[in-house]
Parts: structure tokens; C-alpha cells; sequence
């Protein structure tokens, strides 16, 4: 059942002062308050957010002003079996106790690479980074090395470094001679993908792509995309940072029966850990010894001891099928509750991963402001975990009964229900 914390916080006052002391500090010492823009108060509204988090166990977590929420952000989707998942904790203390850093390869490395081959349909071989924007852009420059090409088609959200983020509405300090090497297509849209190709005959080193975000591929998009790619001499690169494992054991790729010449995963992999990895064909990723892509922490070994035991209970208890039976559910019932009120509001995407695709920004912002007061931490993004059950999606089903009552009474007029300015919408990754 439910901890009692979460149920006592239904309409209790939850304050946040601690919170808001936190982001008084850290805003005279750290520009935006936070190194990720996605838990910045640009996502979190100051007055109604909890800002800053203390701890977490299973799907839950508490703030520093005490008042626990049940997750659904499972920290932006890279926490897949729950936080401090025993398994994986137990093998991070083995770990910790042999070390953490050595001047030599750790053979961890090796096991983990070997698990990913076994895993994931277009792996034959492996190189580790941090983050996903280092996996992502390692993929970029093996595949202009490997093309001898410089351009590049994107679809979807790849990070920050300056070749991805140069085409969104966040690119201040990207020199205009990147920007233009980057070209971004629409999902289930081939003909702007050939249109990109067309304008650069002989010139686009490689797609890159989320194999699914909020929409399902139409039938034969990707096989489409993979298609366009070898007829123009280009590589396809499936950006799979969070649909790896969710979707599968062997990601999007395995799920849809569509294998790119590369892919990238990170999120989910070692449980919140920060470990990323590039896999791909043997032919392409052997340029990696020739390519420079070479830093001190791609071998630490407590993110790599927690990718293992990840990898190794992912396989063992099936987990992505029960990311998607419990996902599922939640999914149906959201949309149900939704229909029911004839609200402007649907839910969509893959269940493991599903997305609340809000009129506005007002509406959203309202729907932060409630579920945060009920208990659940949760920015319209469903990221399942392998911690969460039936008790915790019938929670949040009860609480989008309430939420999405208010919701529709105040349609059209949000901010008079608002405690708090609507947030700004002018940068979005999907």
C-alpha cells in the first residue's frame, strides 16, 4: 500500500520554505540555480514546486522540507528500476570497496560491453561516456569520419553539445558555421527527410533520430528513414538514451525490428549512475580507435558495476514487460478520465514512457501546481519504473481524477486558478 506520508499531504498546506531558502542561495552562486534546465525553476515553479530533493527509496522521494511525493519523473527517466534499488547498491559497495578510478582498464568494462552485444540487435561493439550528450556526440563524429561528410539530419532531442542544441530556440554561443551543418526533419515526415538529402547530394554524414518520443512511428517510417540513409551513402543513428531498455531489452530498435548503423543509450542504464554507451557495426566502430573521443571517467568503475547489475536484473525479471503491463494502465486510465471530462488533454507515447500533451503552458502550469499539492511528483511525463505497481498507478489515476477536474473547470482560464505566473514555453525538446 501507499505510505501514509503521501496520502496525508491530500489537502494538507505543503510548504516548500526550505526550498525556496535553497533557491535564494543558489542563485547567488550558481547561474539558473542548477546545472540541468530541466529541474531548474524554468520546469519547477517557485511557490508551488518542491526545489530541492533529500532522498529517494523505491518510487518515492522526499523533499528538504519533509514532504514525500510518489515519482513519475524517475529523474528524467534515467532511474528505471527505482532508487537505491538493492541489487544494483549492492554491486555499486562491492565496488566502492576494490575502487572507484584506476590508471588501467577495469575488467567490469569488458562485462558490461559484452552484456550490451548480447542485448541489443545492431551492437557489435562498444564505447562508454557519461552522459548522453557524450554518446550522441561520439556517434556524430565516428559517423563524419567514417562518411567524410559534415553534415547532418536530426529528429528529436540529442543534448547540448553545439551540433544538436545549434537548431533549437536555446542556441546563444553556437557559432553560425555549426548551425549550419544541422538539419532537422519531422517525425513521420520522410519527405522532409529526402528534401534534406536533396539540397546535399553526397554531403549528410548521418540521421539522427528518437525511434519514438510522444507519437508511435507510422508503418514504415523508420524502415523509410533507414532506407533514405543507405540509398544516400549516410549512416542512421537511433538516439535510444531513453527508449533503450524501456522498450525493450534491446531497445526501440529491437521493439519496432528496424536496426540503425549506430545507436546511442544512457538513462536507464546503470540506474542513475552516469554511464552512457555508443554501440554499433564493427565495420564503423572500429574508426573509434583512430577517432578521438578519450576521457578519465569513461572507465570509473561504480557507474559500470551498477550497469551490470542493471543489465543483469533487467534480463532476469523481465522488466520491460512490466514497465509496459503497469504503463499501460496508467496510460488508458488517464486518457479515460480525460475523455470522461471532454478535456482538451490527451496522453500518448509508448506505455513505458507516455507523455500529457497540454493545450498550453497555462494549462500545464496548473497541472503542476495541483499534482504537486496531492503528493506526486510528475512534469506530464510518465517514466515508469520497474518500483512502481498497481497501487502507485491507481494513485495517480485518483489523483488526475481531482486535477483533471480542475483542470476543465477552469479551461480557457487557468490563471485564475494559478498561485504563480505560467511558465515560460518558449524552449522545448519535444
Amino acid at each position: 500500500m501507499l505510505a501514509t506520508g503521501v496520502k496525508a499531504l491530500l489537502g494538507a498546506d505543503t510548504r516548500f520554505a526550505r526550498s525556496e531558502a535553497l533557491l535564494a542561495r543558489a542563485l547567488d552562486v550558481i547561474p539558473g540555480g542548477t546545472g540541468t534546465f530541466s529541474k531548474s525553476r524554468t520546469t519547477y515553479p517557485p511557490g508551488v514546486s518542491p526545489l530541492y530533493l533529500e532522498r529517494g527509496e523505491g518510487c518515492r522521494v522526499w523533499d528538504v522540507d519533509g514532504n514525500e511525493f510518489l515519482d513519475f519523473g524517475s529523474v528524467l527517466t534515467a532511474v528505471l528500476l527505482g532508487y537505491r534499488d538493492p541489487d544494483v547498491e549492492a554491486a555499486v559497495d562491492a565496488q566502492r570497496k576494490a575502487g572507484v578510478l584506476f590508471g588501467l582498464p577495469h575488467p567490469v568494462e569488458i562485462r558490461v560491453a559484452e552484456l550490451l552485444i548480447e542485448m541489443i540487435p545492431c551492437a557489435a561493439s562498444v564505447r562508454f561516456g557519461k552522459n548522453g550528450s557524450d554518446a550522441t556526440s561520439m556517434a556524430i563524429r565516428l559517423a563524419r569520419a567514417y562518411t567524410g561528410r559534415d553534415h547532418v539530419a536530426t529528429c528529436g532531442y540529442h543534448g547540448w553539445q553545439d551540433w544538436s542544441v545549434g537548431v533549437s530556440g536555446r542556441n546563444l554561443g553556437v557559432p553560425q558555421a555549426v548551425r549550419d551543418l544541422t538539419h532537422a526533419f519531422r517525425y513521420n515526415d520522410l519527405p522532409s527527410l529526402e528534401r534534406i538529402f536533396e539540397a546535399r547530394p553526397a554531403q549528410v554524414a548521418c540521421v539522427i533520430m528518437e525511434p519514438m518520443n510522444h507519437a508511435y512511428p507510422e508503418a514504415g517510417f523508420l524502415e523509410g528513414v533507414r532506407d533514405l540513409c543507405h540509398e544516400n551513402g549516410a549512416l542512421l543513428i537511433f538516439d535510444e538514451v531513453i527508449t533503450g531498455f524501456r522498450f525493450g531489452l534491446g531497445g526501440a530498435q529491437e521493439h519496432f525490428g528496424v536496426e540503425p548503423d549506430l545507436a546511442t543509450f544512457g538513462k536507464g542504464l546503470a540506474n542513475g549512475y552516469p554511464l552512457s554507451a555508443l554501440v554499433g557495426r564493427h565495420d564503423v566502430m572500429s574508426l573509434m580507435e583512430r577517432v578521438h573521443c578519450s576521457f578519465t571517467y569513461s572507465g570509473e568503475t561504480l557507474s559500470l558495476a551498477a550497469a551490470e547489475a542493471t543489465l543483469l536484473k533487467l534480463r532476469r525479471e523481465k522488466v520491460p514487460d512490466r514497465l509496459a503491463e503497469f504503463g499501460r494502465k496508467l496510460l488508458v486510465g488517464a486518457n479515460e478520465i480525460a475523455g470522461r471530462l471532454e478535456l482538451d488533454l490527451s496522453c500518448t507515447g509508448h506505455p513505458a514512457w507516455s507523455f500529457l500533451r497540454f493545450r498550453d503552458q497555462a494549462q500545464k502550469t496548473l497541472y503542476l501546481q495541483e499534482v504537486f499539492a496531492r503528493g506526486v511528483l510528475c512534469l506530464g511525463q510518465h517514466s515508469m519504473q520497474y518500483a512502481h505497481g498497481d497501487d502507485e498507478v491507481e494513485f495517480l489515476l485518483y489523483v488526475y481524477r481531482k486535477v483533471f477536474a480542475i483542470l476543465k473547470e477552469f479551461e480557457g482560464r487557468e490563471t485564475e486558478a494559478l498561485r504563480v505566473p505560467v511558465l515560460d514555453g518558449s524552449f522545448r525538446i519535444r
